[in-house]
């Protein structure tokens, strides 16, 4: 059933862009740091040492210099992003294979790749941190004991002190980020399940005027050029205030979940329909103009005044709406489409009721 789903259809519409601002800022900004000093740096080695190092040494700065500047093209002016932090981590594995088998100033180059491990997890999160930080390892331990792999003269004590220690940073890198991740995802869902709350009608489980307001117009306004014209119909249950006096409130919750039901049967899955007020009715139909949307509103009236509510003592409770539509042409028309359905809606009141007017 429609309204038993974990998620609702209309859920995608919740507005949720700051649920993981913080996450995706945490992460743009360590990027932005490690691509800051990594300019700053390789670019002050080759600048004041390239006479002193080797032809190898000065290629391998370069090169991670080149790599760390074409991830920071990606990342700022393509919409790839996160194809600029794999760029960044992959040009700096590289860059330290290199250091690695150069051995750097005096055979110092281990001294200065502790970072990495900490930088992939920082930059990418948990996945592709541990990715990038097996490889690491891998290409590490393969240059540090094969023999003949390497120009550098590292002693071997050197060489196993600098693996374990990688390997304890690997393992607390990984511990910190994984579990800061489950954290953030259950902090997340949580943000999220408050704000489907906030926009959900506690009787109907259907959109409230919070989420037309919050959600829906800004995601319509969004995409004008794709979803314009839209329609509005706006129904209210006849009589209401008379089968809760006959009835009962019981009665009159069970006649509204009855029209949401009945309702629903005849909208598209691309249209919304909202509860705005207590037995009042909005419904957004997409990409329809309004002499469709009023045919929609026509056949909405006959399947309700056609389905009776059962009551509990087996009796039928025909109920009857009535209905105001109206069409929504541009981006800034949405209120005033609003206001125009609602007179509209009054206006089938005033003619009898169980009607639709849609001029």
């Amino acid at each position: 059933m429609y309204m038993q789903e974990k998620y609702e259809k209309w859920h995608r519409y919740i507005n949720t862009d700051n649920v993981d601002n913080v996450e995706v800022k945490r992460q743009n900004i360590s990027l932005l740091a490690m691509i800051t000093l990594a300019i700053v740096v390789l670019a002050g080695l080759l600048i004041v040492n390239h006479q002193e190092y080797s032809a190898i040494l000065n290629a391998s700065i370069f090169g991670g210099l080149c790599f760390v500047i074409i991830s920071a093209c990606i990342f700022y002016l393509t919409p790839f992003q996160q194809v600029g932090r794999i760029v960044l981590c992959s040009g700096l594995l590289v860059f330290n294979g290199m250091l690695i088998y150069s051995g750097g100033t005096e055979s110092t180059a281990l001294y200065w790749l502790f970072y990495y491990p900490l930088m992939s997890y920082s930059v990418t999160g948990p996945k592709w941190g541990s990715f990038f930080s097996l490889c690491f390892i891998v290409i590490a331990f393969f240059l540090l004991y094969t023999d003949g792999a390497i120009t550098a003269n590292y002693a071997m004590a050197e060489r196993s002190r600098f693996l374990l220690s990688s390997l304890v940073i690997i393992l607390f890198s990984f511990i910190n980020e994984f579990y800061r991740e489950q954290s953030r995802t259950k902090i997340e869902s949580v943000s999220i399940d408050h704000k489907r709350d906030a926009n959900t009608d506690a009787l109907t489980d259907i959109p409230n005027r919070r989420f037309l307001e919050a959600s829906y117009f800004p995601y319509l306004k969004a995409n004008a050029n794709l979803l314009l014209p839209a329609s509005l119909i706006m129904t209210d249950i006849d009589h209401f205030k008379v089968i809760n006096d006959t009835y009962g409130h019981d009665v009159g919750d069970k006649a509204i979940v009855h029209c949401v039901n009945v309702i629903k049967k005849a909208l598209r899955n691309t249209d919304v329909l909202c509860r705005v007020g207590g037995e009042e009715f909005l419904v957004c139909i997409p990409q329809m103009g309004i002499k469709k949307a009023e045919k929609i509103a026509e056949k909405i009236r006959v399947s309700l005044q056609d389905t009776p509510m059962v009551l509990e003592d087996g009796k039928l409770l025909t109920i009857r709406s009535s209905f105001g539509v109206s069409e929504i042409v541009s981006s800034d028309e949405f209120n005033s489409a609003i206001k125009l359905a609602d007179e509209r809606l009054y206006a089938a009141k005033e003619k009898g009721r169980n009607r639709v007017v849609a001029a």
